[in-house]
């Protein structure tokens, strides 16, 4: 759990705008802990595989936090196997976030909840549809109404003090 917390102060603090080439001392020390991390996981991964099996009903991958987990790792192990090939990776890196989603395997509470959340999610479909139906309706009958009206309006007037 420790680690999570760390990779998730580790995911904050990075700024990827302000040094693109990751040269500066700050980025090159969140780049040495976000490696420990990963390497920290995909040990755990390879430990709880030997233990548990890999295929099976009550093996690793027979859990699907497990799998989310094995995700993880397997994108993050793209994204270091691809590194050095001029690739580019921000998809493979936007994976990165998806690491504090470990904590709720932790967590047997909030465990719990995202079970039940993900339980009720194909019973929303209908309640999407009606909102989709209505939004789209509002949307037409606003286009109608207000068609050409504002245009040209994308200015501030004379008297207008900021």
């Amino acid at each position: 759990m420790i680690v999570i917390l760390l990779n998730c102060v580790t995911l904050g603090m990075f700024q990827p705008c302000e040094d693109v080439t990751c040269q500066a001392e700050w980025c090159l020390i969140l780049q040495v802990f976000d490696d420990c991390i990963f390497a920290f996981f995909a040990v755990e991964m390879v430990i709880k595989m030997v233990a548990l099996g890999i295929f099976g009903s009550k093996c690793y991958l027979g859990d699907t936090w497990n799998r989310l987990d094995f995700f993880i790792v397997m994108a993050g192990m793209m994204e270091y196997s691809l590194d050095g090939h001029n690739a580019s990776l921000s998809a493979i890196r936007t994976v990165r976030v998806l690491r504090p989603l470990r904590a709720i395997n932790r967590v047997p509470s909030m465990r719990i909840l995202v079970t039940l959340l993900l339980d009720t999610l194909p019973m929303l479909g209908n309640v999407l549809a009606l909102c989709f139906f209505v939004f789209f309706i509002f949307g037409i009958v606003g286009v109608q109404l207000w068609a050409g009206l504002l245009r040209n309006r994308c200015f501030m007037g004379e008297d207008f003090r900021t």
